[in-house]
């Protein structure tokens, strides 16, 4: 033997095919093990995960409107025209400009097709959604209409110099399109128009052919991780570094001026923005900006991939726009009272300090309180018109909530004799029908809305002036035809939340007051309206004596209480560091004297906070919460005698083909006995592990039979921003959650959320691991606190009945085809910049967090039946949302019944501690590294194992009502990549041994004879 050794030794050939074989193999060891072990759910996220093989014989529970992913997909597709063309908003039209007709109108046809010119460096980029989880997957924006195309296809003929000149560098460069994510410094973006100094002289040439129309395109793109710019400072193109990302810029006030005095007989803006903008260059002659002969205005937010053909049909006339502004549209944006407390303000006034320095902590104050979007503007307007100060609200509101124009017109007649001059029971609901006729030449729908007003006492409850209540959108109307919609008054929606008996009755929780006509600003009221401002027909209203009181919730009857107001530990309020440091609410009673101002370096320094707080932001908070021990602890690993498929059916009934159709339960009772019985049968490392690792799926456990499920991103269809795995193809990219939000239909959001639905259903469709996409991390309800929000395109707006009502419609068409919506982000997670920054501290009052913040989830819990929630990476106060009890368990399980799973935000920091989160009332952990875990996990500690159990409970309960049961899983084939690697080692082997085997031989060739 030692012979042997010492003549492959001896021989330069066979020595480096050993020392690289033994190399070699050591490395292919580590590889395969951490591939296999540690970095597992990485790799699997990334590359994908097991395969599943189905049992072919199996029925399925959800069925498809379509017979192929590719049909569904064209579906798709034509259905996210609908939506832009009913979500986009006509926000000005001089002199009926639009639309202008093309031989394509279906009705006025032109003889010829208008020759136009497109303005705007980004008519060639459009922003077709954000960044980030509402960004496409490239696969999708390869199959996107450009808006050149959108316009051929309407009949129009687009200026081809002008769109070569935008194309080419000679233009300039093209818009950043990423953000600087989660870093927390401030960001710098260019709008990227094109000064006028680089148009040349062919270009301007080309203008008196194509001088039709000039449709003038201004965008503004944003996205996660990073809130839009509030200065321009070291931003090419900026006109003032004090400017902000919403105005326009020195090139695009230079654009504007040079189309309005060029030779086209109408100029048309399209804004291309999923947020509000400063709009006084449509209207304000004293604008900077101002342009006269601007003579249309169509806001048309992200359109996916094929909105622009629903925005072209706008302009030649062939739809007739019905969408409704949801924001805002104000003047001045410093003037609104989020404007000082929003974002980064000034470097270093939104860190916490301590002792002269800065903590790694970082707060923002919502002083604002319940005076947010419209209901501070026409609050404000309403006490100023009362003062004397008659142009106030004109000289700060530009375009008011609910607003939006139409080719035709309308008139209402209102039936309101069951609430009119009645004195209501808080419990009832009361409904008005007002009949829409179309008094126009060209069909259209119609928007109504009901608004409700609460008397206000000076320096008692905080109240808006008015506030959305319910709404409608009409079907189609042809002319001189009507139609009826009903409106639905639930007087639980007008309730105030009183947190801390401002008005001294020893109460505290939702209230109506008692009226009191010679302390009130005006009695109670409903208004039928255009839009938050324009109001048709008053409802006069009266409400008991002593008023109403919900100490139970109308819903479930659970008691209603203080949850984050007059805690023994002030620690817990959410209002904590705004008491403690000397800052105050907005309040109707002063408004110059309460509003807020720009910090200065005092109230930094005044700000600075004790060790004990940053002592308590660092901590876990999860032993306050932990279960008692009961005398005889649950456990795992028990007899399997009842399989989580069984579950799908009534107790005892184990087999399809039953006469009874109600035998088929498919939504088996959260309260059911026998999840016990699962629960005990269970592998407790799988139900860990399922915990632990829930980043875009929830795991299979095979010791019960629960199969592995994909969950996606969202909210802008399925996508996948984050991973490139195969799976996930072939789906739309829609338009943003805020052009479904202002189409203001809730038929349209419904049919949004089906249409969604039969994508997952077919799911991989053959590629990947095969499945369907079972869960969708969509819809987005956080307010539009700011205009400057990076994702207010992923979310509805500033209003939260509008935007709790659209998404359960949503919720419900989704949820009707099998997949489960994570509805996001739960809560108050309203801003980017220091989100994740060790968990942005939000201080506000439990009024505003319940009033503004919290309804729409709460409306899709009790409204939309959602079976799963996304929690946020902020805190409330001082503790992390994620891992809140109140938040979790006592809201949202206790007072409003949530049943299902909440999983949180993608973890990226340690205070996002996943025992705190399932202690709290959490599932699932959105995490695929093992060093974010519940690795303490105690098999013998009875709280760990009650909350382990009631954790897996809750994601079972999620899975068995989805589409992830269409078929039975009999077994997975390992994942490709594995497959990859296992012939990519075996090769590697071959190859080395077939190298060894030609070194040793030659070693022992030149061998001499002894």
């Amino acid at each position: 033997m030692k012979n042997i050794f010492g003549t492959i030794f001896s021989k330069k050939i066979s020595r480096v095919w050993l020392i690289v074989t033994a190399a070699v193999l050591a490395l292919l060891i580590v590889i395969n093990v951490l591939a296999c072990t540690t970095f597992y759910t990485v790799i699997a996220s990334v590359l994908g995960g097991k395969r599943a093989v189905y049992d072919g014989g199996t029925e399925a529970i959800y069925q498809s409107d379509y017979q192929s992913k590719a049909e569904t997909l064209d579906a798709a597709n034509k259905f996210n025209q609908t939506i832009a063309e009913e979500g986009s908003v006509l926000l000005m039209n001089k002199n009926d400009a639009l639309p202008v007709r093309t031989p394509q109108s279906v009705e006025h046809k032109a003889s010829a097709r208008p020759k136009v010119s497109v303005f705007g460096k980004n008519s060639v980029n459009l922003a077709y959604g954000g960044t980030g989880s509402g960004g496409a997957m490239q696969s999708q924006l390869a199959d996107r209409v450009d808006l050149y195309t959108a316009l051929d296809v309407a009949g129009y003929d687009a200026n081809p110099e002008l769109k070569s000149f935008y194309e080419s560098s000679a233009s300039g460069p093209v818009r950043t399109t990423s953000t600087d994510m989660d870093s927390g410094n401030t960001v710098v973006y260019s709008t990227a128009e094109t000064p006028q100094s680089s148009y040349t002289a062919d270009v301007k040439a080309s203008y008196d052919e194509y001088s039709d129309m000039a449709i003038v395109v201004i965008t503004r793109q944003g996205g996660e991780g990073a809130d839009m710019p509030r200065s321009m400072k070291g931003a090419d193109g900026a006109r003032e570094e004090s400017d902000h990302f919403l105005q326009l810029d020195k090139n695009e006030t230079d654009l504007l001026a040079a189309v309005c005095n060029g030779p086209f007989e109408k100029v048309v803006v399209l804004l291309n923005i999923a947020s509000v903008m400063e709009a006084g260059f449509l209207t304000d002659p004293d604008y900077y900006a101002y342009q006269e002969n601007i003579d249309a205005a169509l806001w048309i937010g992200y359109p996916g991939n094929t909105g622009t053909l629903g925005v072209c049909n706008i302009l030649n006339g062939n739809v007739n726009p019905s969408g409704r502004t949801v924001d805002t549209w104000s003047a001045d944006f410093k003037a609104d009272p989020t404007w000082n407390n929003f974002g980064e303000s000034q470097p270093g006034y939104d860190e916490l300090r301590v002792n002269g320095s800065g903590s790694g902590y970082y707060f923002v104050d919502y002083e604002e309180s319940v005076y947010v979007g419209y209901k501070y503007y026409e609050t404000r307007g309403f006490d100023e018109n009362r003062a004397g100060n008659e142009s106030w609200y004109d000289d700060n509101v530009i375009y008011p909530f609910g607003y939006g124009l139409s080719y035709t017109d309308f008139v209402w007649e209102v039936d309101d004799s069951s609430v009119r001059n009645v004195t209501i029971d808080g419990h009832q609901k009361y409904e008005i029908t007002v009949t829409v006729t179309n008094t126009g030449d060209v069909a259209g729908k119609d928007v109504v809305e009901l608004y409700a007003h609460a008397p206000y006492y000076y320096f008692g409850i905080e109240k808006p002036y008015v506030t959305l209540v319910d709404f409608a959108k009409t079907p189609l109307i042809e002319p001189g035809k009507s139609m009826p919609v009903t409106l639905t008054f639930d007087p639980y929606y007008l309730a105030s939340y009183d947190y801390n008996d401002a008005n001294g009755n020893g109460f505290s929780g939702y209230e109506l007051e008692a009226y009191d006509k010679e302390l009130a600003d005006s009695a109670y009221c409903l208004f039928v309206a255009q839009n938050s401002h324009d109001f048709s027909r008053a409802i006069p209203f009266s409400v008991p004596e002593d008023g109403i009181k919900y100490r139970n919730d109308p819903v479930t009857g659970e008691t209603v209480v203080n949850r984050y107001t007059g805690n023994e530990d002030a620690r817990y309020d959410s209002d904590y560091h705004i008491t403690s440091s000397g800052s105050q609410y907005l309040t109707r009673g002063d408004w110059g004297g309460t509003m807020p101002v720009s910090p200065v370096t005092e109230d930094r320094d005044e700000r600075e906070v004790s060790d004990q707080l940053i002592s308590f932001l660092g901590e876990k908070h999860n032993t306050d919460f932990d279960y008692k021990e009961p005398e005889q602890a649950a456990s795992f690993g028990k007899e399997l005698v009842v399989t989580y498929r069984d579950m799908l059916y009534n107790e005892g009934v184990y087999a399809f083909g039953e006469d009874d159709d109600e035998l088929w339960k498919a939504f088996t009772d959260y309260n059911d006995g026998r999840w016990e019985y699962l629960l005990d049968a269970a592998d407790s490392d799988e139900l860990l592990y399922m915990l632990n690792y829930g980043a875009f799926q929830s795991a299979a456990v095979p010791s019960i039979g629960k199969p592995l499920t994909n969950d996606t991103d969202g909210p802008s269809g399925f996508v996948n921003f984050m991973l490139t795995d195969g799976t996930y193809w072939g789906t739309c990219y829609y338009a943003s959650q805020i052009v479904v939000a202002s189409s203001w239909s809730e038929e349209l959001a419904q049919g949004y959320g089906e249409m969604v639905g039969n994508e997952g259903l077919w799911g991989a469709d053959g590629r990947g691991n095969g499945m369907p996409y079972s869960g969708w991390y969509a819809p987005g309800v956080n307010i539009h606190r700011s205009p400057f929000g990076g994702r207010n395109h992923e979310y509805f707006s500033e209003d939260g009945v509008l935007s709790g009502k659209l998404a359960a419609a949503e919720i419900r068409g989704c949820q009707s085809k099998g997949v489960y919506c994570f509805v996001k982000h739960f809560a108050v997670n309203d801003q980017e910049t220091h989100r994740s920054s060790n968990g942005l501290s939000v201080w506000l009052n439990e009024q505003s967090l319940r009033e503004i913040y919290l309804k729409p989830f709460e409306i899709i819990v009790k409204e939309g039946g959602t079976r799963a929630i996304m929690s946020s990476f902020n805190r409330i106060g001082g503790v992390w949302a994620g891992g809140d009890y109140r938040l979790l368990t006592e809201i949202l399980r206790g007072e409003w019944g949530f049943r299902g799973t909440v999983i949180t935000d993608f973890t990226s920091g340690a205070y996002m501690d996943t025992r705190q989160m399932a202690y709290a009332g959490g599932d699932l952990n959105l995490n695929n590294r093992e060093w974010f875990t519940w690795s303490d996990f105690d098999a013998t500690n009875a709280g760990d194992v009650a909350v382990l159990r009631s954790c897996a409970k809750n994601v079972l309960y999620t899975v068995l009502h989805s589409n992830a049961m269409n078929g039975e899983i009999i077994g997975y084939n390992m994942p490709v990549w594995q497959v990859i690697l296992i012939c990519a080692d075996c090769a590697i082997f071959v190859g080395l041994t077939v190298w060894g085997f030609f070194a040793i031989r030659s070693a022992f060739k030149k061998q001499p004879d002894k």
